[in-house]
């Protein structure tokens, strides 16, 4: 059994990559029943900073040819688009990285907590279209728990924690526009309820709220006590604003450099435009306006440098509790495969037992009902006293594969017995 994950993140992947391999939310139920044909077990998170694919394979199939398969005709690109920055980790590895990633220690803004949102709608998610297993259940679980726990001790989680709080510190840069000036939030989903946060919390009370399903923009503005406008007013609105923060899940562009061109004519004062979604709402060439400012996800990564070197010593101390809830996840993880063998071991056992009490008695017919039983029970006994200390090792967290390997080949064992949810304990 392997656990395997493949990815691209922001770090080494332009986001015109990124937004390549993107999955939204209304594509990701089809994309996990397809990943099935694939894998036993497997997750797919998409955010706009990473593409990542996670699964669970058995009888040696190989995880990371599978999963670039997968992407390749599902998103159908040339596997040679995210080769040169795809990463790739089994086992033990992936374990590290889920639980680093749900602590907020593999993200763009260090100590970020959306992520926990994603992981955890990615695991409902992918629940939902039967995609997910006891391995990756517990995998999963694990990660959250050992993330909200590393938040809980360290400091990780102080200050600005997302990338919209790092948006707010580059409309900073443009002194006095997030109190005087009028903000347009487009979308409705957790990225645009956090921006509304921030710009009422900056003291920005000029907001206006646009989303294709006008009854979500409705319910957000009365939330925050904010105004919304129906989608076929977005240009107008556009053109009202000063700030502008798109984070849609739209598959295209949303806004095209013609509509800021019109937007922009006659303006005395800066557009600002924040492109928080992957795939990309805003036309890139809008930066060449005059007076427009774009900013995409990739542009603010200076700002999360300066806040990943102010935490690094939180950092550390998270990276000590993550290390040994990956310990304690391995522990059971390495239990886990010696389940399959011990049980065809004892399967192994029991047959011959059964064969030679069934021989055995076939010769002696004149046992009494209870004298049978008794020549069974002592036959139990002696196989479960033989098997006891070899299953103690095969359980011993310490065990290695070789051992398995070994007892598997000495009493004739498909190491490639089939993986159920009844092998997990």
């Amino acid at each position: 059994m392997q656990i395997t994950l493949i990815g691209v993140h922001q770090r080494n992947t332009p986001v015109t990559v990124r937004e390549r391999l993107a999955f939204n939310l209304y594509e990701l139920p089809d994309a996990l029943l397809a990943l099935r044909r694939y894998v036993d077990e497997g997750i797919i998170l998409s955010t706009c900073n990473r593409v990542e694919v996670c699964a669970v394979t058995h009888n040696g199939v190989a995880g990371d040819e599978a999963l670039k398969t997968f992407l390749v005709e599902q998103r159908g690109v040339d596997q040679a688009l995210f080769a040169p920055s795809l990463y790739v980790y089994h086992n033990e590895a992936v374990v590290r990285h889920l639980y680093r990633l749900a602590a907020g220690l593999d993200s763009m803004v260090l100590g970020e907590d959306q992520i926990v949102g994603q992981v955890k709608e990615a695991l409902a998610i992918a629940h939902a279209a039967g995609a997910i297993g006891p391995v990756l259940h517990r995998v999963l679980h694990g990660a959250l728990a050992a993330g909200k726990r590393a938040r809980t001790h360290t400091g990780i989680a102080t200050g600005h924690v997302s990338v919209v709080s790092v948006a707010i510190d580059a409309m900073r840069q443009y002194p006095d526009f997030l109190k005087r000036g009028r903000a347009l939030v487009i979308g409705a989903g957790h990225i645009a309820e956090l921006t509304l946060k921030h710009l009422l919390a900056e003291g920005c009370s000029a907001i206006t709220i646009i989303n294709r399903t006008e009854a979500r923009a409705d319910a957000l503005a009365q939330r925050y006590g904010v105004a919304w406008r129906p989608w076929g007013d977005l240009e107008d609105a556009l053109a009202a604003s000063d700030i502008v923060v798109s984070c849609t899940s739209a598959p295209g562009i949303v806004l095209s450099r013609q509509m800021v061109e019109r937007a922009a004519a006659g303006r005395s004062t800066p557009l600002l435009l924040f492109d928080l979604a992957v795939p990309r709402d805003i036309d890139q060439g809008v930066a060449e306006i005059p007076g427009v400012y774009l900013h995409d996800v990739d542009a603010l990564e200076p700002i999360c440098r300066t806040n990943r070197a102010l935490r690094a010593a939180e950092a550390e101390r998270a990276e000590t509790i993550i290390e040994g809830e990956v310990a304690k996840f391995m522990e059971w993880w390495a239990v886990q495969q010696a389940v399959p063998t011990i049980r065809a071991l004892r399967k192994r056992a029991e047959d011959i037992r059964d064969a030679e009490i069934r021989r055995a008695l076939a010769r002696c017919p004149e046992l009494s009902p209870q004298q049978r039983e008794t020549v069974i029970a002592l036959s139990t006994a002696i196989i479960n006293k033989l098997l006891h200390e070899p299953i103690v090792a095969l359980r011993d967290p310490e065990a290695s594969g070789e051992l398995l390997t070994a007892v598997r080949r000495l009493f004739n064992i498909d190491d490639t017995a089939v993986y159920t949810s009844a092998n997990m304990t």
